[in-house]
């Protein structure tokens, strides 16, 4: 099958073939139709991530995020069906999506809306997963009903564009940080206010504190603490040190810091899968590369100017 492999820390993946996996038992074997570019999977790549997420070599196959179609199924598999569409956040540390082929657990696979193509279905599993679990455990905002003033910090990226969305499909007042290019944007996906980072005077609109604050661009809780009510929660995707230090004062303070660190869950990409279909929910995707163009989609991620999401196409 062909592969994007990596045999050294580095950010040129290469195309190889490698033998074509089984599916064992309660597993089933996908065909790749796309996947989606995450900051992990680069920095993994090229050894950013160490060393707390590391790769094996050699042949290591990058990347999470995979929509495809069922090819094979392990024994014991009843959930699903040959050609079936499906897609999933792969668990683990080693990746494995940028192949013609992956086995996954049935228990992780998830079936693909068929009003979702397979670029919208690799865009969403862990940036949307990410920005579900911020918002509705991390910041404790009701799924319905929300009264809540929320703050999007990054509400341009991968994970902030999914979260401006799903906080205002629950009713809370939305307001999302961006660049001047990409203000139009932000709010046509739904932010009631937008602010512009890079303007003179970037806050001089925003009269009310903000009951949650969700960063994704891993920013210091000591530049927004002020922004939050009394009771208020900062919580932030891309921890930095500070995050953790702010979280342990957690105890000794009405405010509060949380970092977010993403669980794998398929239930809530089927909660994803719904708001999409119900039309509250959609990728951006901002560039798709071919397969062998995964070095350049890693670049133009790494390059930090993407608006939504990056997909690969197989």
């Amino acid at each position: 099958m062909r592969s994007m492999v990596l045999d050294a820390y580095g950010m040129a993946p290469k195309l190889v073939e490698l033998p074509a996996p089984k599916p064992g038992a309660n597993e089933v074997l996908v065909r790749v139709k796309a996947t989606s570019v995450n900051p992990i999977d680069w920095k993994q790549g090229s050894g950013k991530g160490r060393p707390i997420l590391r790769a094996k070599f050699p042949n290591f196959v990058p990347g999470y995020d995979v929509a495809g179609i069922v090819e094979s199924l392990g024994s014991g598999v009843t959930k699903f069906k040959l050609d079936q569409r499906v897609h999933v956040r792969l668990s683990g540390t080693q990746g494995g999506a940028n192949a013609e082929l992956v086995v996954v657990p049935v228990d992780e696979l998830v079936p693909l809306p068929d009003a979702l193509d397979f670029a919208q279905g690799a865009a969403l599993p862990l940036a949307g997963m990410t920005a579900l679990q911020g918002l509705r455990d991390a910041c404790e905002l009701p799924t319905s009903g929300a009264s809540q003033r929320v703050l999007i910090v990054g509400a341009s990226g991968g994970v902030g564009h999914f979260a401006v969305q799903i906080a205002r499909s629950t009713g809370a007042h939305v307001t999302g940080v961006c660049s001047t290019r990409n203000v139009e944007l932000v709010r046509s996906l739904g932010a009631h206010e937008v602010v512009d980072y890079k303007s003179s005077n970037p806050w001089s609109g925003v009269t009310q504190p903000f009951d949650c604050i969700f960063d994704t661009v891993g920013s210091s809780p000591g530049d927004y603490l002020s922004k939050l009510t009394r009771r208020g929660v900062f919580a932030s995707c891309l921890p930095m040190p500070a995050v953790f230090a702010h979280a342990a004062l957690n105890p000794l303070r009405a405010r509060r810091v949380r970092p977010v660190l993403l669980s794998v869950r398929p239930y809530d990409l089927g909660v994803l899968d719904e708001l999409a279909v119900r039309g509250l929910l959609r990728a951006v995707i901002d560039a798709r590369y071919q397969a062998e163009q995964l070095a350049q989609a890693w670049a133009h991620s790494a390059a930090g100017h993407a608006a939504g999401k990056i997909v690969v196409d197989w």
